[in-house]
């Protein structure tokens, strides 16, 4: 601790005031920004079959020609790119910039999403519409998740401490239940049929039309939740951040950002779990030896399951934040995820057939880990480091990026069965890593012991 008579800089003084968790907006202001964030992750929801990169893409892959590898690149792609939101961190520095570049986010993702459904409804060879495929998911990468590091930033100066364990209730109650009715419309859509029903008035659409319509239907979803966001109200600091120049800003930011072991700890186990997650995309592969029927038959039943369990999942986990502590939804995610991977292993003990398909519910549900980790190094962020701490994460899942491509290596090579197993011991290693070494109440690192940086 510095002595009582020595005098502390500006920045000192700015710095303690962004350890400060309290919120400069009323309660009014903050319901208001908290029925945005709700309205707007029911839009994201509602296109999670395009917008989660990974199901859709490796059957609509399959369908093109690709082999297992093939099909698990635009998920590669979408973890590669996912370093694109550090770039626009430091490009974009002052709060009041917030607002504008996660409605710019999500007007180039919908355009995107248009841009493919017309590749794939022209007759370019099958080789230009994978490339398509794939760019899409880099696309999604950028555009979304900068919107999602600057949202953060959102979240921790307009909405209270207080009030995140409800607000996250809500939002992982409610929203997937809109990713379940978005999946459904995925298996009429591509199948023409949804549990054996077929509505009369529904138009028999034949490959790639029904593909066509998946991609297209998200620009104008997406335009909707780029202007909710535009009306988020979002208190702005006393004095902005300027922009630093690109080196000591970027690099000279990470060194800070992972001078806390405690965020480089989480880190580390936020990347371990999203590769074990990553296997999802040989579990949907895995429909032809489970059922002996092609990759993507049953694509809206597994994305049903997927977001279906996120229902409960996200009510249980939102009420756990509010008795417990945030490391209780590290673990109870991380053990979701394994549990997912286990069953399927565990399926063709149980007798197989259709039975492997709940190993789509623990997955998804366990995928809410997306949101709790990095919740959980946002409590570990000081308020002026939220925005480029939650980008510096994405950066570092840029790693994950091997992960699908590791997965179809292992499938092609040996089998998909060896694929669960890499994975099942990648998740065993990150929930030991949160047993040993991660606090259950994370706190930002005290002034007295943070790296001054030149």
């Amino acid at each position: 601790m510095p002595d009582k008579n020595e005098a502390q800089s500006p920045r000192d003084d700015l710095r303690d005031a962004d350890n400060d968790e309290t919120v400069q907006l009323d309660d009014r202001l903050q319901n208001r920004n908290a029925i945005l964030y709700v309205s707007k992750f029911c839009l994201i929801y509602l296109c999670a079959p395009i917008l989660y990169v990974g199901f859709v893409q490796a059957g609509l892959s399959k369908q093109l020609g690709a082999s297992d590898f093939l099909a698990n690149l635009p998920s590669s792609a979408y973890f590669l790119f996912a370093a694109f939101p550090i770039i626009m961190a430091w490009a974009i520095p002052k709060v009041r910039h917030l607002k504008f570049a996660m409605t710019a986010g999500f007007g180039i993702a919908g355009l995107m999403g248009g841009i493919t459904a017309i590749v794939l409804w022209l007759p370019f060879s099958n080789a230009v519409r994978i490339g398509f495929v794939i760019a899409h998911g880099a696309v999604v990468a950028c555009s979304v998740g900068t919107a999602w590091a600057f949202e953060w930033e959102i979240l921790g100066r307009g909405i209270s401490k207080a009030k995140r364990g409800k607000l996250f209730a809500w939002t992982f109650g409610l929203g997937p239940l809109f990713a379940v009715f978005g999946s459904l419309l995925t298996q009429l859509v591509v199948n023409r049929e949804v549990f054996g029903w077929t509505p009369a008035f529904w138009p028999m659409l034949s490959y790639p039309e029904s593909y066509v319509v998946l991609y297209g239907a998200t620009l104008p979803l997406l335009l909707i939740a780029a202007a909710l966001v535009s009306n988020y109200t979002v208190p702005l600091p006393a004095v902005e951040a300027e922009r630093e120049p690109f080196i000591s800003g970027l690099f000279g930011g990470f060194r800070e950002f992972i001078s806390y072991r405690l965020i480089l700890i989480a880190c580390i186990a936020y990347l371990l779990i999203y590769c074990g997650t990553a296997v999802q995309n040989n579990m949907v592969l895995y429909t032809r030896e489970a059922v002996g029927l092609a990759e993507d038959t049953l694509l809206g039943y597994q994305l049903s399951l997927r977001f279906g369990s996120k229902i409960l999942a996200g009510l249980v986990l939102g009420w756990v934040l509010t008795r417990f502590n945030p490391r209780m939804n590290l673990f109870i995610t991380s053990l979701l995820t394994l549990a997912g991977a286990c069953w399927i292993l565990m399926a063709p003990m149980m007798g197989g057939g259709l039975i492997f398909l709940v190993a789509f519910a623990f997955n998804g549900a366990g995928e809410l880990m997306g949101h709790y980790f990095p919740y959980y190094v946002l409590c570990l962020s000081p308020k002026a480091h939220m925005r480029r701490n939650m980008a510096f994460l994405m950066l570092l899942s840029a790693p994950v990026a091997l992960a699908p491509a590791l997965y179809g290596y292992v499938s092609d090579r040996w089998s998909l069965t060896a694929s669960f197993w890499v994975s099942v011991v990648i998740i065993i290693g990150a929930i030991a890593l949160i047993a040993i070494k991660l606090p259950a109440n994370p706190q930002p690192q005290p002034r007295s012991t943070q790296t001054h940086l030149p």
